[in-house]
């Protein structure tokens, strides 16, 4: 069976997938041959490992490009997370040479194409049902605490709804463009998520231009332009994708498998449902009870009446009021 019968873009034909494949792979074997060999500089192994890792990653959403049963993707997950667990075992921060360089960590997701990658992992291991590895995924993200984690409310939204642990404090987006529907749609009451998802679907492409692969399938190594970031959200908090998935960005083959693939206890289990979040000034989305854990207070407010404030705490944390009942 050809490619054009089972690929699942429109952009790969028989020869870019051969020829991405081979030069992919190629890459791997050569990385993996040279890093045993003796006396090699310096910075060689970090390169190496990072060209194995990467690879390894752009195979798999080629083959999945390709049309490759979600099963064949699935097998190739431990050794995905084994080449990316050796690189971030090796990495040295260029803050702490000497003298030290102020130069981001390969995944600090401040840089889009980090934050791309990190939650393409963390969405490969839900969809692909290897949850277990998740939290080695964290790990690698947490070795630069302070840059990566309570920052960018997205990125910790997930990762509640993934892990169960959150870091607190979160106010902004790192990448608004094309992330802030997204964001808001973590945040949005259940029946307003969708909309924002196939908002967030539609602009996608588009707000991923300052990435490496963006505008690949016109020259360059094309390994399909996918929008995992929304069937991780779709997945986690359990959003009818019936508007958006048949977009040509969106891995609606990968969805449907998880689904059809999680028992029904799972299936019938109450979905994540983020903390309803509302910032000073802003008009409340809902009548409740509203607590604030910076200002250590909690506050009735009505429906449409403005959030208290102030903006900051006495420490300079950002306030935000979330729904106690929620």
């Amino acid at each position: 069976m050809t490619i054009q019968n089972t690929r699942r873009q429109r952009y790969l034909d028989e020869s870019s997938f051969s020829d991405n494949s081979e030069i992919l792979g190629v890459g791997i074997t050569l990385a993996l041959e040279n890093l045993a060999r003796k006396n090699l500089i310096p910075s060689a192994p970090s390169s190496l490992c990072w060209q194995a890792a990467s690879n390894t990653l752009q195979i798999v959403l080629l083959d999945y490009t390709a049309g490759r049963p979600i099963s064949d993707l699935r097998a190739q997950m431990p050794a995905l997370i084994e080449r990316f667990d050796t690189y971030l075992a090796q990495e040295k921060s260029p803050r702490s040479e000497d003298p030290p360089r102020n130069v981001a960590d390969t995944l600090e997701i401040t840089q889009i194409d980090a934050y791309v990658y990190v939650l393409w992992l963390l969405a490969l291991c839900k969809l692909l049902k290897h949850e277990e590895f998740a939290s080695k995924v964290m790990n690698w993200v947490d070795k630069t605490f302070q840059y990566n984690r309570g920052r960018d409310k997205l990125f910790e939204n997930v990762v509640q709804a993934l892990t169960g642990k959150h870091v607190g404090g979160a106010n902004r987006l790192f990448h608004e463009n094309p992330y802030k529907p997204l964001a808001e749609a973590t945040d949005a009451l259940p029946e307003d998520r969708a909309a924002l998802v196939k908002q967030f679907v539609t602009s996608w492409y588009k707000g991923m231009k300052n990435t490496y692969w963006h505008g690949a399938h016109t020259g360059g190594i094309y390994f399909g332009y996918w929008c995992l970031e929304a069937a991780l959200v779709t997945i986690l908090f359990d959003i009818d994708d019936s508007s958006y998935r048949d977009h040509l960005v969106y891995p609606k083959d990968l969805v449907d498998w998880y689904r059809a693939n999680t028992e029904p206890s799972h299936k019938n289990a109450a979905p994540f449902r983020a903390p309803l979040r509302a910032e000073p000034g802003q008009p409340c989305p809902r009548s409740g009870e509203w607590f604030s854990p910076f200002l250590k207070k909690t506050v009735h407010v009505n429906k449409g009446e403005p959030m208290p404030g102030p903006d900051k705490d006495k420490t300079g944390n950002s306030v935000i009021w979330y729904l106690r009942d929620e």
